[in-house]
């Protein structure tokens, strides 16, 4: 099944939103503020709290089929960026950050959605802190297929 653009983005985000809200809070005692994108945030967040920030960047997009059928697809390969920001006032932060760092990893480790958007390495980088935050960022790398008919 080819995806829209549109489609496979609500797809991709929708892993995430569905695991983070139904098992963050076991981990912190609340579901941590997600910052999507385009969504402006006029605050900045609460250096007491977690909070994320989910983003994508397509990397390519090539043609994977001639026109043989009255339609053309094209693949597009992608990442997916969640950004984890632990609060350093929280003395176990980092342990709770690690936690909640494999809940995101583990979302796509090895999943797909039904629309066929498959995903691979899914994989947690830490960064250096920051002033306020113990940093995370989860990667995954995504693929789907989108078709164009004649």
């Amino acid at each position: 099944m080819a995806l829209t653009y549109d489609e496979a983005i609500d797809q991709i985000f929708s892993i995430f939103r569905t695991a983070w809200n139904a098992k963050s809070a076991a981990i912190v005692g609340y579901i941590p503020e997600v910052r999507w994108p385009g969504v402006e945030e006029p605050d900045t967040p609460n250096t007491d709290k977690f909070w994320v920030r989910v983003s994508q960047q397509t990397v390519k997009e090539g043609q994977s089929t001639l026109r043989n059928d009255g339609c053309t697809r094209y693949t597009t390969d992608g990442l997916l960026f969640i950004q984890l920001f632990c609060p350093k006032s929280d003395s176990k932060s980092m342990e709770k950050g690690r936690k909640l760092a494999m809940l995101a990893r583990d979302a796509y480790r090895g999943n797909s959605t039904d629309g066929k958007v498959w995903f691979r390495d899914a994989r947690i980088k830490e960064l250096p802190p920051e002033k306020d935050w113990y940093r995370f960022n989860i990667i995954a790398e995504y693929e789907y297929d989108e078709a164009k008919e004649a």
